[in-house]
């Protein structure tokens, strides 16, 4: 067996990182039902876990939680919990690479209250550890 040593390559923005990751699946805005479009919206404003119940209760939504994860996954084509995951582990890559925070404290901010939780779900997005994907973003930054 021959290892061979992965390649990474260096995006330029962060926002190039994501599209690659995290596709956009959202189909042409026509085709959106307005409670989905209104939920999507309330979970890209918030930083934390965000709970269907919660939501339909604060949106006024008068339908069921079940229903409103059927309408959001026909309209995004993803589901609620995953969208929000991704939304959250987004955020917090930001915060990985924007700040010194540790990373238990941006694990806390984003709603985990494990951080070895948080690292896994990470990796899985990412592919790197949360560590790693600031090294590489540091090494980056001081490189240009």
């Amino acid at each position: 067996m021959i290892y061979r040593r992965p390649v990474i390559q260096v995006l330029q923005s962060l926002d190039v990182f994501f599209e690659r990751l995290l596709p956009r699946t959202v189909p042409p805005s026509n085709a959106l039902d307005w409670r989905a479009k209104k939920l999507k919206d309330f979970i890209d404003q918030q930083q934390g876990a965000v709970r269907v119940v919660d939501a339909c209760r604060e949106l006024g939504f008068p339908m069921s939680d079940r229903q409103v994860r059927r309408v959001f996954k026909v309209s995004m084509g993803i589901g609620v919990k995953e969208y929000s995951r991704n939304k959250r582990l987004a955020y917090a890559a930001e915060r990985l690479r924007a700040t010194n925070a540790p990373i238990k404290a941006i694990a806390m901010e984003t709603g985990y209250q494990n951080s070895r939780h948080f690292a896994r779900r990470f990796k899985e997005l990412f592919h790197l550890r949360p560590t790693e994907f600031r090294r590489i973003w540091r090494r980056r930054q001081f490189a240009v």
